[in-house]
């Protein structure tokens, strides 16, 4: 499973705890076992918040976002033969310990990427991103991490 491409938030089809961006673009590459996503987040009043969240499949990572440190395992959910990629991050904030265990799928036709918080401090969240070619606009000039 190749998670890459440039994704746009579907918000009718997404479920959030709290309030949903105006718009999330996202450029996601995936080599091998690198995954960096590059984030364009919107909200209602033109602001625009751009990060970038690196990880590497199979291992324990240390990625900031930020000023925020995180811890991240991610890996397959059963295995190597599996197409559901699970990513658990532990952030501390505010002297309390936070984990969140993100679920990853991609639709058969690869147009629509799932992202599902089943059983963490998120549990419900579940956002749906489209495949979207177009968002490559919002990343242009934007250095790929090193």
């Amino acid at each position: 499973m190749d998670f890459s491409g440039f994704w746009r938030l579907d918000s009718e089809a997404s479920t959030f705890h709290g309030p949903a961006p105006a718009s999330l673009l996202m450029k996601i590459e995936h080599v091998e076992s690198d995954l960096t996503q590059h984030i364009v987040a919107g909200n209602g009043a033109g602001a625009e918040q751009r990060r970038v969240f690196m990880c590497r499949i199979g291992e324990e990572t240390i990625s900031v976002v930020g000023e925020t440190s995180l811890k991240v395992h991610a890996y397959w959910q059963d295995g190597d033969d599996t197409d559901e990629l699970v990513i658990e991050t532990t952030m501390s904030r505010e002297e309390r310990d936070l984990h969140f265990k993100d679920c990853w799928s991609v639709s058969e036709d690869g147009q629509r990427l799932t992202m599902a918080h089943r059983d963490d401090a998120l549990a419900g969240q579940t956002v749906i991103l489209v495949r979207d070619e177009t968002a490559a606009i919002a990343f242009e000039g934007e250095p790929s991490p090193a």
